[in-house]
């Protein structure tokens, strides 16, 4: 072996090596953390008397041998009661942190804790971090899981009707079968009833409190839902109920086509459940809008086959696009009960999907009602077409985000999150129903955000307006959306319009960038990360981090070292103020520091081995944000803090040494000019002399 080859190798191992140790640094390991959790002693004060039943002490008879009765019968209204499951186990101070919750939230009779799970091995792991009260997901499945509490005055009322069926506010017939019910969840449902969980909320006040803390950990392999996991249903349609869709499209006749012969083919799915469609198209060219008319001549006469139909409209109004003033103006238009907003690019292939949303869409604590989206078959990125493109919408500090995209539908993830009823912060437009009278009353779409987020603004509205927002996982639509991974550094006007509507969207709603309540604390929320991934706790706060010292390469760098191999994305760009005031709202401790920049995303080499590359975050002075011509030569260099991205790692398996492909930094003030600069990423192979690097298309503005 030359010597050449001789260092080259020994580089190479050395490198490996030392990516090897970092990844095994960074790496979070739950069993180690949580233990230490369950040893911190939570201060207490007050005095409360606390009395643990087992699920199997709770029967549905009054008999006074129940342990259940023999507990109440002895107990003061304000006393305590922990219900959980024998097979495992209760946390060490589980009791004086519940107390905590309800000295701390004195008019909560009723809460519920997180948990997690025993493996066969003998260490703790599978944390279920969940949602706050979900009162349609609790209907589906018995998410509440192995350990709950209530005050003994609720759980006295609770008994006493816990023989009876569980009827809805809306209903006057059993909406869950209650024999096949276990004790525990007959008597949490009878508890929720009381408490008026089942109705629409005060505002963002949840009337059932969600502890969020691991309090217990269940037996390997116990089944968390006792029976009652998340799972597919069929509702019935009692009264007939009308369906406005409406349609918003232009100059894709042939896109339109497949969505309008899939609806009609499938129907309604209940001879209760009519539709009439409405075509919004804000200024197709002359010959297409010939095609739309012709074709609003063949879906009605196909309709009148089916006697599902009332009607089809085709309204031409040739305007700038505004998605919102399309929906607004097609929902003015609508007869219906519901409102159905569906893309034109949507395709139907089921029956009973009309029927499913229309069942949600008409309960009076119910905002938004949507559906599983999975993107359209390809024979390379898609062969099954099993692929999620919706599975409701989350909201993280950077942004909302669609969790679960790009992932196979055939696997289950996260407890049931693919499956099933969840009720969550909101569901995307693509297909979104809702009740006529409440969306005239929340005043429809808000038409200052044009052409995105405006799907998002309606649901936080309707969220804070108390309803509740429905995405259906048990049933999908066709969304015919690119799955080419798209490349944000190609359009530097479409990202900065998107910026600009997301900081609208923020400063309308900047608790829900805080804090989404169908989407725990505890799991990631800083990164677009796919899965319901646990964030690690130990890790840093931005504003915390150790700031970058720039250095400055005035003549900057090679134009041949541009290549399009370096992926580079930006999560987070702009002031660290704005960044501590998402992250720190509603929270007791405040910013250790709060000026200067933060900067953060993920970028790495396609083709490459990440192990041997280091890297250096690029900025430049360029004219604006929408021209991102440099301003000068100039170059500002700095070392950036590398971080984890499993949810990166999972979605290149073709990639090389791409555990660390994070990276975030923080930039004093004072260190750049005034100006608009944009990111980059340079990357240098440790083995060899080659050096690469890549421009983003997203700025900040330095003061």
């Amino acid at each position: 072996m030359g010597l050449k080859k001789m260092v080259r190798s020994y580089l190479t191992a050395n490198a490996r090596h030392k990516h090897q140790l970092a990844v095994r640094k960074m790496t979070f390991h739950y069993d180690d953390y949580i233990e230490e959790v369950e040893n911190e002693k939570p201060e207490t004060s007050g005095d409360f008397k606390i009395t643990t039943v087992f699920y199997d002490g709770i029967l549905s008879s009054n008999s006074s041998e129940s342990t259940l009765h023999k507990v109440v019968e002895k107990a003061d209204e304000d006393d305590i009661i922990v219900f959980c499951r024998r097979e495992g186990r209760l946390f060490k101070h589980a009791k004086e942190h519940i107390a905590n919750a309800f000295k701390d939230n004195p008019d909560i009779n009723l809460l519920y804790t997180d948990e997690d799970e025993l493996s066969v091995s003998g260490v703790s792991v599978n944390p279920y971090f969940k949602p706050d009260w979900s009162p349609n997901s609790y209907l589906n499945a018995f998410y509440i899981g192995s350990l709950f509490a209530a005050r003994a005055g609720l759980v006295k009322k609770a008994l006493e009707n816990i023989d009876n069926p569980l009827i809805m506010p809306w209903d006057n017939e059993p909406i869950l079968d209650q024999n096949s019910m276990a004790p525990c969840d007959r008597l949490f449902g009878h508890m929720a009833l009381i408490e008026g969980g089942f109705n629409k909320r005060d505002g963002m006040k949840f009337p059932i409190y969600h502890l969020e803390q691991v309090l217990f950990r269940r037996g390997y392999g116990e089944d968390l839902f006792l029976g009652r996991p998340f799972h597919g249903e069929e509702h019935v349609i009692k009264s007939p109920v009308k369906v406005s869709i409406v349609i918003p499209s232009k100059d894709h006749p042939e896109v339109l086509k497949q969505c309008l012969e899939s609806l009609v083919s499938f129907g309604s799915g209940s001879s209760n459940v009519s539709y009439e469609i409405i075509v919004v198209d804000n200024g197709s060219s002359a010959v297409n809008r010939i095609q739309y008319e012709n074709l609003a001549s063949q879906i009605k006469a196909k309709g009148s086959e089916t006697h599902e139909l009332y009607d089809i409209r085709y309204i031409y109004a040739p305007i700038e696009f505004n998605f919102s003033y399309m929906c607004n103006l097609g929902a003015k238009n609508a007869t219906g009960d519901l409102v159905l907003f569906l893309n034109d690019d949507i395709e139907i292939v089921g029956t009973g999907w009309l029927r499913e949303l229309a069942y949600y869409a008409m309960l009076p604590h119910v905002g938004a009602v949507g559906c599983k989206l999975l993107y359209p078959s390809d024979p390379e990125l898609n062969p099954d077409g099993s692929l999620i493109q919706h599975a409701g919408l989350t909201a993280i500090h950077i942004g909302p985000m669609h969790k679960l995209q790009r992932l196979s539908d055939t696997k289950e993830y996260y407890f049931g999150a693919n499956r099933g009823t969840h009720d969550m912060c909101g569901v995307t437009a693509a297909c979104l129903m809702i009740s006529k009278e409440k969306f005239d009353a929340i005043g429809g779409y808000f038409e200052g955000l044009a052409v995105a987020f405006n799907d998002v603004d309606l649901n936080y509205r309707l969220l804070e307006e108390g309803y509740y927002n429905i995405c259906c996982n048990y049933f999908n639509l066709v969304h015919h959306e690119s799955l080419s991974r798209g490349d944000d550094n190609a359009d530097a006007k479409k990202t900065d319009r998107l910026m600009k509507e997301n900081d609208t969207l923020m400063q309308r709603h900047m608790h829900m960038y805080a804090r989404d309540p169908f989407y725990h604390k505890a799991l990631v929320n800083d990164d677009v990360a796919q899965d319901y991934d646990m964030a690690d706790p130990t890790l840093l706060h931005p504003d915390e981090i150790e700031s970058s010292i720039a250095t400055v390469v005035n003549k900057g760098y090679p134009d041949n070292w541009n290549n399009e191999c370096v992926w580079f994305r930006t999560d987070y760009i702009g002031s660290l103020s704005k960044w501590n005031k998402m992250y720190y709202k509603g929270r007791k401790e405040t910013p250790v520091n709060n000026t200067g920049y933060f900067i953060k995303g993920y970028s790495f080499v396609i083709g490459s081995d990440n192990a041997l590359f280091g890297r250096t975050l690029l900025l430049r002075r360029v004219n604006s944000s929408n021209d991102l011509t440099p301003v000068d030569t100039c170059v500002y260099s700095f070392k950036v803090h590398d971080m984890l991205r499993e949810d990166v790692e999972k979605n290149l398996k073709d990639q090389q040494g791409v555990e660390i492909t994070g990276y975030r930094l923080r930039i004093e003030d004072g260190v750049l000019a005034p100006g608009t600069y944009q990111a980059g990423m340079l990357f240098k192979d440790m083995t060899s002399r080659t050096r690469v690097m890549n421009w983003g298309t997203k700025t900040m503005e330095v003061q």
